[in-house]
């Protein structure tokens, strides 16, 4: 059952605080869908127009003509229980965005699973769900593991640089292609979860990861800041990171399809890393199994040595320690010739990292190799 929440309809109260003629930034009035019930008000403020929404439990908002909330203006979800959830299905075929603020006192999800997603404004919450893909609401609302999905010959993709951020829990991205700029700040209590590709399995209770991306197609581009105790990122097809990455002691897993890739960059990755699946020529890290321990304390680095390709030696091996992470990098630059490349390993048989450090390695890191 849907309800529409415009005043005519009589079956949800109203209360404006002023007219909303007065201000065109708001994206328009849903229609709320079992099993919640809502009331509403607009008010008028100094950068635009605050929209709160008071919820007596988990509800569905259809936003059928598409989400467009400029900057300046606000929309605010009240819940009676924080553990409650809204969940916005964003309609339309063109861009949907999110220029203004959202937050809420609950959990929040936000679904365009036939248009593009842009957020340059600001989404707290309990929880956040953002995702260009499409999702069955009664599994969504359940708790439990619930998929999503897209049309295979679409390519929406969910673009952020504004902020996001879990309050009291976690933090999940999903779409064919995820794009983190470097304004980019994602930041949660619990875990933060980044999946790419066309069919996204979401698993919330299974022990260690919880997210499998089905297929060789999706991809992901970090060159924000994301923050969190856990993180994990899955595509099909690549994963880049040129931002960072940063769980403090925590866990990062990052995995790939079969032909997908994991590309090494000036990136900063802080916590013990697991990565599953092809890593790009030049950035080779010894393999592991996924979820196992890393070999490395997180607050111990051993730096290997360093030579040129002719075994001459620039810098002798060492470990370093020290009660909160360090960086390490191949660069012996002050000591280079011109035209001549380096190459960090253990052994002369095996390179570990050339030309510059793999991500920025800090802590221990371990890689799964398919």
């Amino acid at each position: 059952m849907k309800t529409s929440l415009f005043p005519l309809a009589g079956l949800i109260p109203a209360f404006f605080v002023a007219p909303l003629t007065l201000h065109a930034e708001l994206p328009g009035i849903p229609a709320i869908s079992t099993p919640g019930t809502a009331t509403w008000t607009t008010q008028v403020t100094e950068s635009g127009t605050r929209l709160i929404f008071s919820f007596t439990g988990s509800s569905i908002l259809d936003w059928s003509s598409g989400f467009n909330l400029s900057e300046g203006s606000e929309i605010v979800f009240n819940f009676v229980n924080s553990t409650d959830t809204v969940v916005n299905m964003l309609g339309g075929s063109g861009m949907n965005t999110i220029g203004g603020n959202v937050t809420s006192n609950g959990n929040i999800a936000f679904f365009s699973p036939n248009a593009d997603l842009q957020i340059s404004g600001n989404i707290t919450g309990n929880s956040v769900t953002v995702a260009t893909l499409d999702v069955d609401t009664t599994s969504f609302l359940s708790g439990g593991s619930y998929t999503l999905s897209g049309n295979p010959g679409g390519f929406n993709g969910l673009e952020v640089t504004g902020n996001i951020r879990a309050t009291g829990g976690d933090v999940m991205l999903a779409g064919r292609r995820i794009d983190l700029s470097r304004d980019a700040n994602i930041n949660a209590s619990g875990a933060i979860r980044l999946g790419a590709g066309t069919e996204i399995d979401v698993n919330p209770s299974a022990v260690g990861r919880k997210l499998k991306v089905k297929g060789e197609e999706g991809f992901v581009l970090n060159l924000g800041q994301t923050r969190a105790s856990r993180i994990e990122i899955a595509a099909g097809n690549e994963i880049i990171n040129k931002g960072r990455l940063d769980t403090g002691n925590g866990r990062i897993f990052l995995e790939v399809g079969n032909n997908g890739k994991v590309m090494k960059d000036r990136g900063i990755m802080v916590g013990t890393v697991s990565i599953n699946g092809k890593v790009a020529p030049g950035a080779s890290l010894k393999p592991n199994e996924g979820d196992s321990a890393s070999a490395l304390n997180p607050s111990t680095l051993k730096i290997p040595a360093v030579k040129r390709p002719d075994g001459s030696a620039v810098l002798a091996s060492r470990t370093v320690a020290s009660s909160t992470p360090v960086s390490a990098s191949a660069d012996g630059g002050r000591d280079r010739k011109g035209g001549v490349s380096q190459v960090a390993s253990r052994d002369k048989k095996q390179p570990m990292l050339q030309r510059a450090s793999f991500f920025g390695m800090r802590g221990g890191s371990t890689t799964v190799k398919k």
